[in-house]
This record gives structure tokens, C-alpha cells and sequence, in this order.
């Protein structure tokens, strides 16, 4: 398939656009990319410099579409016989590959103010040869330097009204709404009314049918990671814990069809570097896990509720056995103790009158000293049963 023939027909029949003097103002041209400039180093030193050096960043170096070379090689000896041309838009980063061909117009440079010979190459985009997000190289080029092409990936399949960005790995930004007629084809149609906006983002997209070219569509538990925006959506989110509260009146994940912030993937790691991080809800919250759940705090971890319960009964409900209040039960111990101290005092000095005067009782005795050794051996068990880190109200 030659798709330089194709290319050189349309460049050549591309109208001028003409001043009122007749002067030529805009020339479009086609060109094929050579390097990039992303670094100092790359494409080379050289190179950099030529384009300005950070103020050229996105800088391609390019041949006339006509007579560029098929067999790439990105030498300076090549390099230098390319002309630069810089990015038409600078709120985005969208720079080409090596091997695909762009869109040049002319535009002003910062003198061409000062002076009427000010100007310069700016390039549009990559022209879309293949209609494929990850290259459009034209057939048998060389691709790029570094970038590999996944046989697996596909664009994004766009329902009308949608507005769609994508990467060339697998990730992209779906600016989309509910399509009733097509909830046989995506996941999020199936509930609320046409046009309810959604906003999907995600990295690293599963192609099911990795043997077509069909476009893709979004499914949250494949994907890598994913964050959804919704408004009147229900999704089919497969929660990653079994264990839930049975006692909270939580709409399952897979069953809410108002607006809500969904992120999933395998691990989400919320770090705040100088200030808190603060969770708020007007309802419940819940967390859940089949493993174990750790909370640790350099000072003090506090949890304030008029109510807290620890576990849940058989059937279903909050216990209601309450916990113990360390401070009181140790001064009630102690009231018990010093009782029982008295009482044993009293049994290992107990007497009996006789004829013959006081005389003492052994098995009271025995009884007394044996409990003054338990009432010892007591008091050392009490003093570790309070904790030294956990307070109660």
C-alpha cells in the first residue's frame, strides 16, 4: 500500500489562502518527523540547541512529506538537513513519533513585531493516517525510536454526543452520558435518562476481542485503574471486600444511581504530605475488608460516639453487654479488697475464750493467712489488667 502518492496529491492540492493583496498568508505543508526535542539529549545535544533549548521543547525536526527518506535514521548528519517547526498549541503536549507525517503552517515568531521577516513552522498534529490512537505511521515507516505498539489495544468506541481523549497506551478521558439505546453495549445506560452526563478516566483498558479491530468500550472490574463521575448511573462494581454491616442501610456499589466519585484498582494509596486528610459523610461510612483492618497513630487515635459497639450478635444486632470502666472497677476493687484485708486480719488473730483464757482457732487462723497470701497475689493480677495506651470515657 504506497501512501506517499496519496499524501503528495493532497499536499499539492491544498489552496492558498490569499490576502487582499494577493499575497500568499497560509501554505500548508506536509512533513515527516524525524526527532523530537523532549530533552536536552534527545534528539541530540545539537538538535536542542538549534531549537532553543527549553524554550523549544516540542520542537520536530521534519523533511518536506515529498522527499523524505522512507528508511529512517535520525543521525545529526540527517537532523541537519531537516527544518524545525514548533507546536501550534501550547496548553497541550501531543508531540508526534518519529516516522509520522504532520500538518505545517506558517505563523509569526516573537520579532514579528520588530521585524517584517519574523516567522517560523508551526505543525497542527499528527495527520490521522490509520485512525489508530496509539500510531499513525504510514505503511512500512520506521515507528518511532523507543515506542512500542500493543497489538491489543484499540480506540475507544464513541456514542454520539461523547467527547473522547485518548493515549497511545490504553488511557483516555470519556466525556460521555447515558445512551438508553445502547445499554445492551456499554455499562452505564442501563439506569437514568438520556444525556445524564458521566466521566470516566481510566489507565489501562482490557480489549476482550483482541482478534478485531472493533473499537473498545469501558469495563470497570477490568480495567487496570479507573475513576467514574457520575450523575444517574448504576455501575456493575464488584466490591473487592465480602464482609459488609449488616446493620448499615448501605446501597451496594452496584446498585446506587445517583451521583457518586467511584475510584478502583488493585491498590489506592491516599497520601497527604503537610495537612490531614479528612473523610465526611452525610450518611454512613463504611469500611470493609477480608483481611485486616490497621490504624495507627503517633499520638493519639480517638474515636467519639455516643455509642460504640464492638462485634455484632448472631442474629444480626449490636451487642449489649457493656465495657467495664477501668478506673471504677480498680476503686471498687479496692473497697473489696481492704474489706477482705480487714477480714482477714480478723481470722488469723481469732480467739476463743476458755476456762483457761483466749485461745486461738487454727483453722480460722490458717483461713486468715491464707487469704491475706491471696488477697497479695490479687492485687498484683489487678494492677495488669489496665491498659497503659487505652482510655475510655
Amino acid at each position: 500500500m504506497v501512501i506517499k502518492t496519496g499524501l503528495s496529491s493532497f499536499s499539492s492540492g491544498i489552496a492558498n489562502t490569499y490576502n487582499s493583496s494577493g499575497g500568499s498568508i497560509f501554505q500548508p505543508q506536509i512533513g515527516k518527523v524525524y526527532g523530537i526535542v523532549t530533552t536536552e539529549n534527545t534528539p541530540t545535544k545539537e538538535a536542542f540547541k538549534r531549537a532553543g533549548g527549553f524554550s523549544g521543547i516540542g520542537t520536530i525536526f521534519y523533511m518536506d512529506y515529498n522527499q523524505a527518506n522512507k528508511n529512517i535514521d535520525t543521525t545529526d548528519d540527517i537532523l541537519n538537513k531537516c527544518s524545525t517547526a514548533k507546536p501550534f498549541f501550547a496548553f497541550i503536549q501531543d508531540y508526534p513519533l518519529i516516522g509520522e507525517v504532520v500538518l505545517i503552517t506558517d505563523g509569526p515568531n516573537p520579532d514579528s513585531q520588530i521585524t517584517a521577516a519574523g516567522g517560523q513552522k508551526y505543525y497542527l498534529g499528527t495527520i490521522n493516517l490509520w485512525n489508530n490512537s496509539q500510531q499513525n505511521v504510514p505503511s512500512g515507516d520506521f515507528l518511532g525510536k523507543t515506542f512500542v505498539e500493543k497489538a491489543d489495544l484499540r480506540n475507544l468506541l464513541c456514542f454520539e454526543g461523547d467527547r473522547i481523549i485518548q493515549g497511545r497506551k490504553g488511557n483516555g478521558i470519556r466525556f460521555g452520558s447515558t445512551v438508553k439505546s445502547k445499554s445492551n453495549v456499554n455499562e452505564w445506560s442501563s439506569i437514568g435518562g438520556d444525556g445524564d452526563p458521566i466521566t470516566i478516566l481510566v489507565n489501562g483498558y482490557v480489549t476482550t476481542d483482541t482478534g478485531s479491530l472493533a473499537p473498545n468500550i469501558e469495563e470497570i472490574n477490568k480495567e487496570q485503574s479507573s475513576i467514574y463521575l457520575t450523575t444517574s448511573q448504576v455501575l456493575p462494581l464488584k466490591p473487592g471486600a465480602s464482609i459488609v454491616n449488616p446493620r448499615v442501610n448501605t446501597i451496594k456499589p452496584n446498585d446506587y444511581n445517583s451521583a457518586q466519585l467511584i475510584a478502583n484498582s488493585d491498590r489506592i494509596t491516599l497520601n497527604a504530605r503537610k495537612d490531614e486528610v479528612l473523610l465526611f459523610a452525610k450518611g454512613n461510612i463504611e469500611l470493609s475488608t477480608d483481611n485486616i483492618i490497621n490504624i495507627n497513630a503517633g499520638r493519639v487515635a480517638h474515636i467519639n460516639s455516643p455509642s460504640i459497639a464492638l462485634g455484632i450478635k448472631k442474629d444480626g444486632t449490636y451487642p449489649t453487654e457493656p465495657v467495664v470502666l477501668g478506673g471504677q472497677m480498680s476503686y471498687a476493687f479496692d473497697l473489696l479488697i481492704a474489706a477482705l484485708d480487714n477480714l482477714a486480719a480478723s481470722l488469723s488473730t481469732a480467739t476463743v475464750p476458755t476456762t483457761e483464757g483466749a485461745m486461738s482457732i487454727p483453722s480460722c487462723n490458717n483461713a486468715g493467712a491464707q487469704l491475706f497470701a491471696d488477697l497479695k497475689r490479687l492485687c498484683d493480677q489487678v494492677e495488669k489488667c489496665f491498659s497503659t495506651n487505652v482510655y475510655t470515657i
